[in-house]
């Protein structure tokens, strides 16, 4: 105990005993460092933040889905479809080529080429996606080392251009990105459109054939009134049968009555055969009985091909007009909502944080120094051995430093 009390108090004899030096060692790094801030190139920051995107997969993209599950409590934050493609374009080699050839970057950088360029400006572009789905994004643009008021004012002018390029270049390229993907649509929905239009022509081709070749106008209803002839046909047979076999067992088959009846019976029986096996006119409405099933078949088959491509062709007509619209579409895709201003305060240097900061570290470099040159002279007496040999050593030490330095002249 004894022992680091009197280390403590020695520690504290060397400060008490240097402390003109530590002062005056302070104050100079600060001051240094406050004249060194001054000239230090001047960062302004361009601030733009624009609308959360609307996403236009009509509920069929992963955002949609992932909109309907509750992460809330699981500390996600689901982003949609167009915020990932904001993101993107927005990081993309084209947006950050076009802004690098617009403000000239590669001789503002001191660059060689364009790819140094788009690294240096990617280190000075900041995006961030906040919690209400809105994005900000941030342009920095530095002054040269001693820079002037003309040179600042330049600097902030630039990096609201910037900020302001940066979303206009993002809705030209997401607009490019829109109209190329509309378009493919509308070539695919079209060839598939045009294809429609032939497939429903051949199918009321082919219906309309079927109608001329059978008569085959109203089917259902020239079915029922087959049936209802041939059944009115049957009962007139019945009826004539009955008649016939009473006449004959009263009045004999000689009676003339008997006659006439008889030759209505055979016109009867002539007329359903003629409906059951064939129809021998061609403007007749009625159909043979055998061919009813197979003529049923048919115009449901061929009538059924006519609805299925009408209701194709009014699936697709909405879709390719909506593909067309899409293509020609022109509204901006970017909805900004704060406009990047010319700033007013700079973010870099920050003067005061670089000063203390400064002598801070003078303070630290000042007081491990002093007590290194303490310990070291205490060694002169408590250890003269230890002493020698350091000395010999920083001795060789400079002599190789010297010998270095006539080797390079």
């Amino acid at each position: 105990m004894d022992r680091e009390e009197k280390n403590v108090v020695d520690y504290l004899y060397v400060l008490v005993k240097w402390r003109k030096q530590i002062l005056i060692t302070f104050f100079i790094v600060c001051f240094i460092a406050a004249a060194i801030s001054l000239v230090l190139p001047k960062v302004h920051r361009g601030v733009t933040t624009i609308m959360p995107p609307a996403d236009d997969s009509g509920g069929l993209g992963l955002s949609s889905l992932m909109s309907q599950i509750p992460l809330g409590g699981l500390g996600l934050n689901a982003m949609s479809d167009e915020t990932y493609s904001f993101l993107a374009i927005l990081n993309s080699r084209t947006v950050m080529g076009s802004v690098v050839r617009e403000f000239d970057l590669i001789n503002r950088y001191h660059v060689k080429d364009i790819e140094r360029a788009v690294k240096k400006l990617r280190e000075n572009v900041r995006i961030n996606v906040n919690e209400d789905g809105t994005i900000t994004l941030k342009a920095d643009a530095s002054t040269k080392w001693f820079p002037s008021k003309m040179t600042e004012n330049e600097a902030r002018i630039r990096a609201r251009d910037m900020a302001n390029f940066i979303v206009a270049e993002l809705d030209r390229v997401n607009k490019e990105l829109k109209v190329e993907r509309a378009k493919n649509t509308r070539i695919f929905i079209e060839k598939r459109y045009l294809q429609n239009i032939d497939d429903l022509s051949k199918a009321e081709n082919d219906f309309k054939q079927f109608q001329e070749e059978y008569g085959a106008i109203a089917l259902p209803e020239q079915t029922n009134a087959t049936i209802a002839a041939a059944a009115e046909i049957q009962a007139n047979i019945i009826s004539r049968e009955i008649e016939l076999n009473v006449i004959e067992k009263t009045m004999g088959n000689s009676n003339s009555e008997y006659r006439r009846i008889n030759s209505e019976l055979n016109e009867f029986r002539n007329r359903l055969n003629q409906l059951r096996t064939n129809n021998d006119s061609a403007n007749n409405l009625f159909f043979t009985l055998n061919d009813v099933p197979d003529l049923g078949l048919k115009y449901a088959r061929l009538y059924r091909e006519v609805m299925l491509q009408e209701k194709i062709l009014e699936f697709l007509l909405p879709q390719y007009e909506q593909a067309k619209i899409q293509e020609a579409k022109d509204t901006p895709t970017v909805q900004v909502l704060d406009e990047a201003v010319i700033p007013v305060k700079r973010v870099k240097p920050k003067r005061a944080f670089f000063v203390l900061f400064c002598g801070a570290l003078s303070l630290f470099v000042s007081i491990c120094t002093i007590l290194l040159i303490e310990s070291f002279n205490n060694l002169q007496y408590k250890s003269p051995e230890r002493y020698e040999k350091i000395v010999k050593m920083l001795n060789a030490i400079q002599q190789d430093f010297h010998i270095l330095s006539r080797n390079k002249s």
